[in-house]
């Protein structure tokens, strides 16, 4: 290379070095309305529907992805909390926070199958990846229940930490995470042999847990200390701790799991985070308390469930990275 082409290509290279990346940016696309106090929202197996928790309304409103616009609300026994598919898309399982109970619909009859006593003011939900058991977290219990999905009934009491509140499976693994909300701590259950088997310590008020789809990573929001906690499954080490917005309620990945979205409830905002470097790249702003929060299965668009504006903000995700 001569002399000339040598610099040239140095200060190509250099200005490649000094060229900021695009930025990620998020526009509004629409604004729903939905029941009163929308807490949870999930995209349904197939991806053409999104469910939503109503708290106050009891019940779930079933949002088309195409047209952006309600399509049914479903009613139920008492205030809806959370909610999981069973792996086929059938079922979808909802807690109820006042009846101490587990709703089991029928997802596409659209039909209440079962109503199964829990425990007191059960929260958390997550189906087991083979679909036979569910777990559910109660709040005021201080346990999770397993539940048998063929005899919809309880068929174990496991105790963990003080106010349980978000659960979740470790993909590849016979674990499940529970995040003591009063306890400042995880409770890593053996899901085949139904017990606690290790408590990591947290710092205040662990709420929402999930995990890389390899299962290496699990992350965790906490509530009081508005950071985001990065944990490493194999040896249960914390690799990181992100500050996010106050009181950061549920996280979603990107399908690929290169962006961590966080709704930041009394921030009235949501974060994202750049997974590879731990660190937040955009904050911004959702009305009003932001509370459940899903990404869609092409990473383009995000929604936003907001506790008071009762309704869902819908986002286009524009990220050229």
């Amino acid at each position: 290379m001569t002399g000339k082409k040598a610099c040239s290509f140095v200060l190509i290279y250099l200005f490649a070095l000094s060229t900021p990346a695009a930025a990620l940016t998020l526009d509004l696309i629409k604004k729903i309305p939905v029941g009163l106090f929308p807490k949870a929202i999930l995209i349904s197996p197939g991806g053409k529907e999104a469910v939503v928790s109503n708290f106050e309304s009891k019940s779930v409103s079933v949002i088309n992805l195409s047209s952006l616009k309600v399509a049914e609300t479903i009613p139920l026994p008492s205030e809806a909390v959370e909610m999981a598919f069973s792996p086929d898309g059938n079922r979808l399982y909802i807690t109820n926070w006042g009846g101490g109970t587990l709703s089991v619909l029928d997802y596409h009859a659209r039909k209440l199958i079962r109503v199964i006593p829990v425990g007191d003011k059960p929260k958390g939900v997550a189906v087991q990846p083979d679909g036979k058991q569910v777990f559910v977290s109660n709040w005021a219990s201080d346990n999770v229940m397993v539940i048998d999905t063929d005899k919809l009934v309880v068929t174990k009491t496991i105790e963990v930490g003080a106010v349980p509140r978000g659960i979740a499976f470790v993909p590849g693994r016979p674990e499940l995470y529970v995040a003591n909300f009063r306890g400042k701590n995880l409770s890593v259950i053996n899901t085949d042999l139904e017990k606690v088997v290790r408590t990591i310590p947290t710092t205040d008020n662990p709420r929402h847990v999930i995990f890389s789809k390899d299962g290496k990573k699990g992350y965790v929001t906490h509530w009081g200390a508005g950071e985001v906690w990065v944990i490493n499954t194999a040896d249960y080490k914390i690799l990181s701790k992100i500050r996010v917005g106050e009181h950061p309620k549920t996280i979603d990945l990107s399908p690929d799991g290169k962006r961590l979205y966080v709704a930041n409830y009394k921030s009235d905002s949501i974060s994202i985070i750049n997974v590879e470097r731990n660190e937040v790249m955009l904050n911004y702003p959702v009305e009003k308390n932001p509370s459940g929060l899903a990404v869609s299965p092409d990473g383009q668009t995000v929604y936003v469930t907001g506790w008071y504006s009762n309704d869902v903000t819908v986002l286009s995700i524009n990220d050229p990275n």
